[in-house]
This record gives C-alpha cells, structure tokens and sequence, in this order.
C-alpha cells in the first residue's frame, strides 16, 4: 500500500472517530429546514474538508485535497439547497399570509355586502309598506269624500225636496185661504140678502 493511501486512510480513519460524538449530538438536535442539525452538520462537514485539505496540503497529497474539495463543494451545495428550502418556505408563508388576508378581506367584503343587502331590502320592505300605507289612507280619504258628496247631494236633494214640499204648502196654503175668502164672502152676501129679505117682509107687516 502507497504511503499517502496509508495516509488517507488513517486519515480517514481518525475523522470519524474524532466526528462520532458531534455527530450523534447533532443528530439530538431537531431537524428541518429551520431547525439547528443541518447547519451543525454542515459546520463538522466543513472542518472534515478543512482538515483533509490542510493534511493534504501539508502531504502533497493532491487527490486527498480534491477529496477535501468535493466534501466541500458538497457541503456548499448543501447548504444551498437548505437556503432554497428555506426561501421557498418563506414565500410559501407570505404567500400564504397574503392569501389569508386576501380571504379575510373577501370575506369581510362578502359580509359587507349581505349586510348592504339586508338593508337595502329591509329598507324597501319599509318603503312598500310605507306605500300601502299612504295607497289605504288615500283610497280612505277618496272614500270619504265620494261619501261625503254623496252626503251632501243626498241633503241638498232633501233639502230641494223640502223647498218643494215647503212651496206646495204654501201655494195649497194661499189657495186655501183664497177658498176661505170666498167663503166668507159668499156667507156675508148671503148673510146680507138675508137681512134684506127679513128687512122687506117687516116693512110690509107693518104696512
């Protein structure tokens, strides 16, 4: 076996043991996007390529250090990826709150608008009963005044009737009194004749 293999190999080796402990305390830790594991992680990942490159460098070791390299990268791309998740995540949230709000405002909107409605139709149902009631009231008066025409035709016929009536009594009245007349005349004519005649049959008794 080559030194260097040798080497990379103890390395290797050592790395491992040496990351055990960080990373089963790292694994304690709580995962996701935004939970404190994956950047630990990320952290031991970076101080293994640390290490590897600086050994490597230290050794000549050129494909040791391409190692440290590619764990590196890894490691960046890694990160990068969780910085995606994360911003994602983030937009998903706003774009959730903004969807929210969007809701709630159509909502509160809808609500305005049945509440707009409602009045508008209890409003109309006043107006129309308010309608009715002028329509009855003005039918009642119309009612009223034909009947109270009528009323009044009826008493100026009466009262026309009576005038009449009131007129034939008198034209029967003058009439009667001009028969009375007559009659007392044609007793005081016959009430003369009479006398005359008894004023005659004395004068001749007597002569």
């Amino acid at each position: 076996m080559d030194v260097r293999d040798m080497g990379r190999t103890t390395l290797d080796t050592w790395l491992r043991l040496t990351r055990l402990p960080f990373d089963a305390a790292s694994r304690l830790l709580p995962n996701g996007d935004r939970g404190p594991r994956t950047p630990a992680t990320l952290v031991i990942d970076r101080v293994d390529a640390t290490i590897r490159d600086t050994v490597g460098s230290l050794l000549g070791d050129d494909e040791l250090r391409e190692d440290a390299n590619r764990r590196r990268v890894a490691a960046d791309e890694r990160e990068r990826a969780l910085e995606l998740r994360v911003e994602a995540e983030t937009k998903k949230q706003k774009a959730d709150a903004r969807l929210a709000d969007r809701q709630d405002t159509a909502e509160r909107q809808r609500a305005e608008a049945e509440r707009r409605a409602e009045e508008q139709k209890q409003r109309a149902e006043r107006e129309k009963a308010q309608r009715e009631q002028r329509a009855k009231e003005t039918a009642a008066k119309q009612e009223q005044a034909v009947k109270e025409a009528e009323r009044q035709k009826l008493s100026a016929a009466e009262s026309k009737a009576k005038k009449q009536r009131l007129r034939v009594l008198e034209t029967q009245a003058d009439s009667l009194d001009t028969e009375s007349d007559a009659l007392t005349a044609t007793d005081e004519a016959q009430r003369l004749r009479n006398a005359a005649s008894a004023a005659k049959a004395a004068r001749k008794g007597t002569a």
